[in-house]
C-alpha cells in the first residue's frame, strides 16, 4: 500500500475533529488508482463539516475558496480532482484569502 500526507491548517482540520493550533498532517494509505478527488471524497463521507468547507455543494467540486497543492505545486481547478496520487505524495489544502 502507498501512503500520502494531507496537510491542512487548523480551521480545516477542525472539520475532521482534529485538535490543536498548528498544522495538521494526516497520513492516509491509498490504492494504486487513487486521485485527490477520491481521497477527499472518502474524508467528506465521514465528516460533513469537512465536505461543506472543501466542496462547493452547488456543483460538487472543490470549493473556489480552497487551494490544493500537490508536492508544493498549485493545481489548477480542472486538474484538482483528477490528479493521481503516488506513494510519498504530499497534498496541502489552503484557504483563499481576499480583501482590501
Amino acid at each position: 500500500m502507498a501512503t500520502v500526507q494531507l496537510k491542512m491548517p487548523p480551521w480545516i482540520a477542525s472539520m475532521l475533529k482534529a485538535e490543536g493550533s498548528g498544522w495538521f498532517i494526516l497520513e492516509k494509505e491509498i490504492g494504486t488508482e487513487t486521485t485527490i478527488g477520491t481521497l477527499l471524497a472518502e474524508l467528506t463521507s465521514s465528516y460533513d463539516g469537512f465536505r461543506q468547507v472543501v466542496f462547493n455543494p452547488d456543483v460538487g467540486q472543490i470549493s473556489e475558496q480552497v487551494m490544493v497543492f500537490l508536492n508544493d505545486k498549485l493545481l489548477p481547478d480542472p486538474e484538482v480532482t483528477q490528479a493521481k496520487l503516488n506513494d510519498g505524495d504530499s497534498i496541502m489544502l489552503l484557504q483563499v484569502f481576499s480583501g482590501g
